[in-house]
């Protein structure tokens, strides 16, 4: 007769975080909060939260956090997150896309973590998302001389006049120890229509090869690097291949 109560006090006793795997009823959920990083005090986050501020500039144009978002959260209001530590979360998703986006966000920023956490309904989701017409491409990262070089491709896709027009930025990134350089890098030509179709570290550079697909068709290649503790950008002077993209797949050219 006495296990019943010993049953109800093991009951008791589990910590909530191991029973969130169980169904959890009402408003309660398992979500993902896309973490920027952490601080042991409020002071911490809040400078934190200036870094995004600042970083974000580079992909304002591709990609935006919840909305409400950078907040500093404090580990005791959420259950799932460690208590007395502050966390800058850049939004609160339904799993999966909460998984997705902190991949984004970890291409631009390596220290970026996600956290499985136990989620009030009564407050609404506010997760993390790509810009209309816009969508993430290829990364890559390498160890530099005075830190790590990070890069980050997005596409963009949309009607113009002359019919779908196709182009990409770059945000590269040097994480040094104490701060970051960083810059966005663009198709020199407006009116050129090209996607990142691949990028590779080659002896410590990153090589981005770019597909041109309109007025000329081609593929370019870029190389960024680190000299004297600073990027740089190295652009081949001329594409690999070059055509007259009117001309049919090959169709020689005319004779002159």
């Amino acid at each position: 007769m006495r296990l019943v109560p010993v049953l109800l006090v093991l009951l008791v006793s589990l910590p909530v975080w191991a029973q969130s795997e169980l169904p959890v009823s009402g408003p309660i959920r398992e979500r993902v909060l896309v973490v920027w990083g952490g601080g042991r005090t409020r002071e911490e986050a809040e400078s934190l939260v200036e870094s995004y501020q600042e970083r974000s500039v580079d992909w304002a144009r591709a990609l935006e956090v919840g909305a409400g978002y950078p907040r500093i959260i404090e580990g005791a209001e959420v259950p799932g997150l460690r208590p007395g530590s502050f966390i800058v979360a850049l939004g609160v998703c339904e799993v999966k896309a909460g998984e997705e986006m902190t991949k984004v966000f970890t291409a631009l920023e390596p220290r970026v973590s996600s956290r499985r956490v136990l989620w009030d309904e009564r407050e609404p989701l506010a997760c993390p998302s790509l810009l209309p017409g816009w969508s993430f491409g290829k990364s890559a990262r390498t160890r530099a001389p005075g830190g790590t070089v990070v890069a980050a491709a997005f596409n963009s896709e949309g009607e113009e006049a002359g019919g779908r027009q196709r182009s990409w930025l770059l945000v590269l990134a040097l994480m040094k120890k104490e701060d970051v350089e960083s810059t966005v890098i663009e198709p020199p030509e407006d009116e050129a229509t090209s996607e990142v179709k691949e990028m590779r570290v080659v002896r410590g550079e990153v090589v981005l090869e770019e597909e041109l697909m309109a007025p000329t068709c081609g593929t370019r290649i870029w190389r960024f690097s680190v000299e004297k503790g600073a990027l740089k950008t190295k652009q081949a002077k001329k594409p690999l291949r070059r055509e007259d993209c009117a001309r049919g797949q090959g169709e020689a050219p005319a004779d002159g």
